[in-house]
């Protein structure tokens, strides 16, 4: 499989559905992607037999996915997500569509920034079973070996790409302001207030003359009684 395109077409989907945590909700990408949910418990008898007969999982039939609402949540998500990818990949392949699911509810690269060490906690985090856990595991493991020998040691860019929506990257703290641009801050405080100063003494001339008491001004101004 072309595990390059698999991503692609995911990380098209998270962008599109808005999908933005783990576990993903699967009815909302479902209802994101157009189609309409339908339990097998509320089918009629024949219906359900019907759609028993394509899976007894799950089935998308024309605008509508129809789901066993009586398994586990893990396995129903699953289940989803597999018909999903018989759309999405266009293939009837089963195998293929099992892949698409578990790469769309956990990928790998995001099983490593979780730092996810065990099926336990795949199960937790991704919210599959613990089959589908153990086998997603295995395929990190692999996952991991592959970027360890290659060259350079990194995942795909599109991996990268799809880490950096659930993890973006922090905001560059504000550079603190250097010892000049504050010198000349505070120069520029002093000058604004001598210019104050200047400004009320001419007034005061105006008003009273060239004779009126210089050290009176200054206790004025000093003591914060100006007017």
């Amino acid at each position: 499989m072309d595990f390059e395109q698999l991503y692609e077409i995911i990380f098209k989907i998270y962008t599109d559905c808005n999908v933005t945590e783990f576990p993903i909700d699967c009815f909302e990408v479902v209802r994101r992607c157009g189609y309409r949910i339908k339990r097998y418990s509320e089918l009629t008898p024949k219906k359900k037999e019907a759609c028993m007969r394509l899976s007894p999982d799950a089935c998308i039939v024309k605008d509508t996915l129809y789901y066993q609402d009586q398994n586990i949540p893990e396995r129903t998500r699953f289940s989803v997500m597999h018909e999903l990818g018989h759309v999405f990949l266009q293939t009837p392949v089963e195998e293929t569509a099992d892949t698409f699911s578990s790469h769309i509810l956990a990928p790998r690269i995001m099983i490593h920034k979780n730092g996810c060490q065990n099926a336990e906690q795949i199960h937790e985090t991704f919210g599959l079973s613990y089959t589908a856990s153990n086998r997603a595991l295995s395929d990190y493991r692999q996952w991991f070996t592959r970027i360890s020998r290659r060259s350079p040691r990194r995942p795909l860019a599109i991996e990268q790409k799809l880490e950096s929506r659930f993890r973006p990257l922090p905001e560059e703290p504000a550079s603190r302001p250097s010892r000049r641009s504050q010198a000349k801050k505070r120069l520029t405080k002093r000058q604004r207030e001598m210019d104050e100063r200047a400004s009320f003494f001419q007034e005061q001339r105006l008003i009273y003359g060239e004779d009126y008491v210089f050290h009176m001004l200054e206790e004025q101004w000093l003591c914060g009684n100006a007017r």
